[in-house]
């Protein structure tokens, strides 16, 4: 399957992205890699699924639509799931 995953360098984004991966499935994955929390942890988490041959990482906030527009190839996905959330109750509000 051919899918666009939101919030791919978070805690259940990255699992989710590694396990479609090791059922063989191609992940683009989308992530504006936030400061809500340490950035580190989710850039070591999106290099090791960038080690992945059928995955595509794009930098892009899902919340921008024209970037969105701009970045996401148009391309027939077969399941776009979306995981993309802001870590916190009082930035999500903000």
């Amino acid at each position: 399957m051919n899918l666009l995953l939101t919030g791919c360098a978070g805690f259940i984004g990255s699992n989710v992205a590694r396990l479609l991966l090791e059922r063989g499935d191609t992940v683009v994955g989308i992530d504006d890699l936030n400061d809500a929390y340490d950035t580190r942890l989710k850039t070591w988490r999106l290099d090791r699924l960038k080690s992945q041959p059928n995955f595509t990482f794009l930098r892009a906030d899902v919340a921008d639509s024209r970037r969105l527009t701009e970045t996401v190839q148009p391309v027939a996905y077969d399941a776009v799931i979306n995981l993309a959330a802001r870590a916190g109750v009082r930035q999500s509000v903000e």
